[in-house]
């Protein structure tokens, strides 16, 4: 499982792939191994996973009789859709489980519930593009990233644009996952219209449709947008550029949030830790700030980008070493 880990991991901008990467000392080792790779069954996230079916079942079971209004069960809805992120996002990491098709079916099934018409294996092309060129050219997740007027449409099709990147992508590896996607997105659209011709678009709009698109937009924000912010030189909010993207360097390409810690660990779903995830991608999420307790030394010596509290643009923590090596 650790070869398997580390070679996922050269494939993207992580510690593993650096040219100067943050060393272990040998009496870390054990601790950070076994908090960086999954375990058999990843209990917090298949209860996260349960958490969602029951609730979502729930809340839907409870609108279609009659015992909530259909605006409360959509409110409820997105509540119930929110901790899909974390789901999804681990099982496209392979964190979910050590057991491939185990972990591969958490991450459909939570994704059947929010976003059908989308495969499992465009999310991971996608996101793996992104853990490999974080911030440039390359990086799908610029979608995510425009002008004001557009932003929260970007984010609520983020999943979407997906598939459209990897259609465009020219790698035959984007382009197969969308054989996956095609007959998802078929049967999603064959279903709805079904249920409008009996009479169930109503329930539709609002038990899926509505919540779908209001958590999507949700996820765009707080996980898409939110860690790749900086400031330019007059202060003013930006994406992080190239100039620091994590192949220039690594510990400054995504942002660290500091302060309110156990709300923000709920609110973020343990991302607020985002830089750990993208130094050792593997790590169940829910570990990631024991990774960062036990690595603080370490990570204290490189840059960093720190948000402190509700800040968008990071304070730029300069620590006298980049990716390549020292200033």
């Amino acid at each position: 499982m650790h070869h398997q880990a580390n070679e996922r991991d050269k494939n993207m901008s992580s510690n593993a792939s650096s040219k100067n990467p943050i060393l272990v000392s040998p009496d870390k080792k054990a601790e950070h191994y076994r908090l960086t790779n999954p375990p058999l069954i990843a209990w917090p996230t298949l209860a996260i996973l349960v958490f969602i079916l029951v609730g979502i079942v729930g809340t839907d079971t409870l609108a279609l009789n009659g015992h909530v209004p259909m605006w409360v069960a959509a409110m409820l809805n997105v509540l119930f859709m929110y901790p899909i992120f974390h789901v999804a996002h681990d099982a496209t990491h392979r964190s979910a489980s050590s057991n491939v098709q185990l972990n591969d079916w958490m991450g459909r099934i939570a994704l059947l519930m929010i976003a059908p018409q989308v495969s499992l294996s465009t999310f991971r092309y996608s996101h793996m593009i992104h853990h490999r060129f974080t911030n440039e050219a390359k990086d799908p997740d610029h979608y995510a990233h425009g002008p004001w007027w557009n932003i929260v449409f970007r984010w609520m099709t983020f999943d979407l644009s997906y598939a459209v990147y990897n259609w465009r992508s020219g790698d035959p590896r984007g382009v197969k996952t969308l054989k996956d996607t095609l007959p998802l997105a078929a049967m999603t659209v064959a279903l709805v219209a079904a249920l409008v011709y009996f009479g169930y678009g109503w329930e539709v709009v609002m038990l899926w449709l509505i919540p779908a698109r209001i958590t999507t937009a949700l996820i765009g924000f707080v996980f898409l947008w939110l860690p790749h912010l900086d400031g330019d030189e007059h202060g003013q909010l930006q994406h992080i550029t190239t100039a620091a993207s994590t192949q220039n360097n690594l510990t400054a390409g995504t942002t660290m949030r500091m302060g309110n810690e156990p709300v923000m660990d709920a609110l973020m779903q343990w991302h607020n830790y985002h830089l750990i995830h993208h130094l050792w991608p593997t790590t169940p999420s829910y570990n990631h700030r024991k990774v960062w307790q036990l690595m603080e030394p370490e990570l204290r010596a490189r840059d960093l980008r720190i948000q402190h509290g509700l800040a968008l643009i990071p304070t730029f923590h300069p620590g006298g070493t980049t990716a390549i090596g020292s200033h």
